[in-house]
């Protein structure tokens, strides 16, 4: 489960516990309005009105739905979590400022922002240059960095939308994520930093 805008809601090669706050597989929505939140019950049962339907013979689909329910199991993990939330946005917080401090030694890299007093980090993202280069350069070495996210209009699937997005194009091509979970240390932090520095001196980036 991830924490979306206002009212709603190690550094290894190996997937990353990255979510802010996980249900292990599945997610929830947070609706800001009671009208959202009668949308969304709708959504989930697969266009079906009625609450009651197991207890009557008949009911209506008013439109289109999906079979998005989450098991009992994973929204019990979910839940289980939420009682540690702010703890975790804390250490995020925590995290993501000490990226930004050591990123200050480095020509050439720029933190993309996030409006931290007003956000639960969930990437610690930096433009840089040569970023494919650099990008395998710290896979080589165990870091686990990612891109995200490779931009929607140069899709195969979008194609049919497609138009020219020059700057949205020029960043995707310099964007990186660092590691970054609740999990990290400063120590962590630091040694990410460090890495990225050999990787844009090796790769002609600084």
């Amino acid at each position: 489960m991830e924490r979306g805008g206002p009212g709603r809601r190690r550094c290894s090669r190996a997937r990353s516990p990255v979510k802010n706050l996980t249900c292990g597989q599945g997610g929830a929505v947070i609706p800001r309005t009671p009208e959202e939140a009668a949308v969304i019950r709708r959504l989930r049962a697969l266009g079906v009105t009625q609450s009651e339907r197991a207890e009557i013979t008949s009911y209506q689909v008013e439109g289109f739905g999906l079979r998005y329910q989450l098991s009992s199991i994973n929204a019990a993990i979910g839940l289980a979590q939420l009682d540690h939330f702010d703890t975790t946005v804390r250490a995020r917080r925590r995290l993501w400022r000490t990226y930004s401090d050591a990123l200050h030694a480095l020509e050439g890299v720029t933190l993309v922002d996030v409006d931290l007093d007003h956000t639960a980090p969930h990437l610690c993202q930096v433009r840089v240059p040569h970023r494919d280069n650099v990008f395998a350069h710290l896979r080589a070495r165990n870091i686990g960095v990612g891109v995200h996210y490779p931009p929607n209009h140069l899709q195969p699937a979008f194609a049919r939308w497609r138009r020219d997005l020059p700057a949205t194009e020029r960043v995707s091509r310099e964007i990186l994520s660092l590691p970054f979970h609740q999990h990290l240390t400063e120590a962590d932090v630091h040694r990410v930093v460090a890495a990225l520095g050999h990787a844009l001196k090796a790769t002609g980036g600084a």
